[in-house]
């Protein structure tokens, strides 16, 4: 059984780029932060690679006929078209967030293949087979819903994981996401 601070993690990884918290070389910098809406458009930019890894972390441990199994056309046909509308905005989202060694006014494009690998590859190693039964009743779950709106619930539950952690520990999320004002 796959617990909640799998999904977490699950989420966040979906959510993008959760391996770059592990990796020291994409270290976020000490005060930076990303609004919802530039964290969102970087989890809709994760989704199409981020669902074609799980697919293909599970595809061996699921019946034919499953949803995750089944997702290619969908992926091809509502999460890529959705990814590219909003990586301009991810891509510079994510560089203003990232310590990396670049040359000032790098295009965002330049990181895009990295960190479909970075997704690909952390999605691949998260996602145990005893898993991908769990995975795939949560991507059955969210499938009718827009990637926007996704985006939206893999951010809050990325928020979630920092608030729930223990003082002291690290932060589950990649980057930091402002603080919205309380109403």
């Amino acid at each position: 059984m796959i617990g909640s601070v799998q999904v977490l993690r699950i989420s966040a990884a979906l959510a993008t780029i959760a391996a770059l918290a592990s990796q020291s070389a994409f270290a976020a910098q000490a005060g930076k932060c990303l609004s919802a809406a530039e964290a969102e458009s970087v989890a809709v930019s994760a989704l199409p690679d981020a669902l074609s890894s799980a697919q293909r972390a599970c595809a061996p441990h699921l019946p034919a006929q499953s949803a995750l199994r089944n997702a290619s056309e969908r992926i091809a046909q509502v999460y890529r078209p959705a990814a590219d509308k909003a990586w301009p905005r991810a891509g510079r989202a994510f560089l203003s967030a990232v310590e990396l060694p670049l040359p000032e006014g790098t295009s965002p494009d330049v990181m895009r293949p990295l960190l479909v690998a970075t997704i690909s590859a952390l999605v691949e190693q998260e996602i145990k087979p005893q898993d991908c039964g769990t995975v795939n009743e949560f991507y059955s779950a969210l499938e009718p819903l827009p990637p926007e709106n996704i985006a939206r619930l893999l951010i809050a539950f990325m928020k979630l994981g920092d608030r729930e952690r223990a003082p002291g520990k690290g932060k589950t999320s990649p980057f930091t996401i402002c603080e919205s004002p309380k109403p």
